[in-house]
């Protein structure tokens, strides 16, 4: 019984002290950052964000890459308010290092340039 009780001591210890070192950091990047490096490693949990007015049309969206994978999540920062200020994040997972461009237009005006753009490089450590 004494041997049973040591050894499941042990698996808990060894079970905590891996998902401690298994966590990944999470790494806020704004727009102010824009054509800015930032370290950051396969791991981390990358949350590039924008805040726009919301209803006039206009998102960002990443441009295609293959070095990064990207989840995009909205919030409106005011539920009651039509047409108020959306938060959007897009939580990207890097394979390599990578610069990131995103555009601000509307999605259905194809021949018209973005409102805006941004870039940022992912430097992996």
């Amino acid at each position: 019984m004494k041997y049973l009780w040591i050894l499941m001591v042990a698996v808990c210890c060894s079970a905590q002290t891996g998902s401690v070192n298994s966590e990944s950091n999470r790494v806020e990047i704004v727009e102010s950052q824009n054509g800015q490096t930032v370290d950051v490693h396969k791991t981390d949990d990358v949350v590039v964000t924008f805040v726009a007015a919301g209803g006039t049309g206009y998102a960002w969206q990443m441009e295609s890459t293959e070095l990064a994978t990207a989840k995009e999540e909205d919030v409106p920062l005011n539920p009651g308010l039509p047409g108020g200020p959306v938060k959007t994040m897009f939580h990207v997972k890097v394979k390599k290092t990578v610069t990131l461009k995103f555009d601000f237009a509307r999605a259905w005006e194809k021949n018209t340039p973005p409102a805006k753009t941004f870039s940022v490089t992912l430097q992996v450590q």
